[in-house]
């Protein structure tokens, strides 16, 4: 398979930079198009509709290409992989539901199974308000536990509902979109990595409802957190703790594989409780995290040339999702993370910054958490 990366402020410039892409016979069926949000991505659909090129697209702000960040540009990864490896697949999603996002999950992954034997489901969510725990459990309801199942939800501050997904013919601003490849034809290899080291000993959460965690150890969860962070936060001026504590993240400590990643984003004065990045169980067992070192950025570029020297020694193409959290924390140091990783292979590859991720931590089945960077790299058989 061959790929390459364009970018382009408006249909004009795509459909120059897709004529200049094909000048050396270059044939592109496939387009995964990320898009500014606010930005009208109708026009360049069509050009690439016109031209017989499969969409899998989110709007989201923050982006990147192997040509560097491209913020205010419409990115695009072409590949001339065969229509019959592939399929896309749109829905909507209603909005908080736990077993209505579990059905569509569902419904997607027995698409994919019933077009391959060993699917593999790469998504973006355009609705942060979906339980990203009730997805993965629905696609590995019916796929199976050692599933691929990667992507992130696209969008960030301010932009929470104002961005959608998109194929040729569909959009949606409170929906997924899921590319589903065909393992037997093409090779696919991720992981959610996330850097973080633990700390303390591990500690029980004791109340807990959807996202909310009330009690850790029967003690209110804000407090037992600012304690064990050393944080200072004024609860009096604001709720926020995303800016201030959000990448100390809670390790959720898992039955296989690494721990599970939960950063905090707010809090109830009133009752103590904390909302996290994701769902955690009553009776869950969790760890606090330390401040980030820049060390974990060779974490995840080590990840990447593991697998490389295990099991895919070339790669046709990459497309990562990392956490805007991981933004936060490393500042400027973050290209040399997405630049590290994409000198593993060297191969075209586009990414965005996400508000969680999908993917399987090393030894573990597929999960949903935050504060992590979650890769795939494709190669055709």
């Amino acid at each position: 398979m061959n790929a390459k990366t364009i970018t382009g402020k408006n249909p004009e410039a795509i459909r120059s930079a897709l004529e200049q892409a094909a000048a050396d016979g270059f044939k592109p069926t496939l387009g995964v198009v990320f898009v500014p949000s606010h930005f009208d991505y109708s026009g360049i659909v069509n050009v690439l509709d016109e031209h017989g090129i499969a969409v899998f697209g989110a709007n989201t702000p923050d982006k990147f290409t192997d040509q560097g960040m491209e913020n205010n540009l419409a990115t695009i990864l072409l590949m001339d992989l065969d229509p019959a490896y592939f399929r896309i697949v749109l829905n909507s999603l209603p909005t908080g539901d736990y077993e209505a996002g579990v059905n569509i999950a569902r419904e997607i992954g027995q698409t994919g199974c019933s077009q391959f034997k060993r699917p593999a489901f790469i998504l973006s969510v355009a609705q942060a308000e979906v339980p990203g725990e009730a997805l993965v459990e629905g696609f590995l309801s019916c796929a199976g536990d050692d599933a691929q199942v990667i992507g992130g939800f696209s969008g960030g501050k301010p932009y929470w509902s104002d961005h959608s997904v998109f194929t040729n013919k569909k959009q949606s601003q409170d929906g997924v979109i899921c590319l589903i490849i065909d393992q037997d034809r093409v090779e696919v290899h991720g992981l959610a990595v996330s850097g973080w080291k633990p700390v303390g000993t591990p500690k029980t959460v004791t109340h807990s409802e959807g996202n909310w965690v009330y009690t850790i150890d029967d003690e209110p969860a804000l407090d037992v957190l600012l304690r064990f962070t050393g944080a200072k936060v004024d609860i009096n001026k604001s709720d926020d703790l995303l800016m201030e504590i959000g990448t100390y993240p809670l390790q959720i400590i898992g039955k296989e594989g690494g721990p599970a990643m939960k950063p905090p984003l707010m809090f109830n004065k009133e009752t103590g409780a904390v909302l996290c990045g994701g769902q955690i169980p009553e009776g869950s067992k969790i760890r606090f995290s330390l401040p980030p070192e820049f060390d974990i950025i060779e974490t995840v570029i080590d990840s990447a040339r593991v697998v490389k020297e295990q099991a895919l020694p070339t790669a046709d193409a990459l497309l990562i999702f990392s956490c805007i959290g991981r933004q936060m924390a490393l500042g400027p140091l973050i290209d040399e993370e997405i630049n590290g990783l994409n000198e593993v292979w060297q191969v075209p590859m586009i990414g965005f910054f996400s508000l969680g991720e999908f993917g399987a931590t090393e030894g573990g089945k597929a999960t949903f958490q935050g504060t992590t960077c979650s890769w795939v790299a494709l190669k055709e058989k």
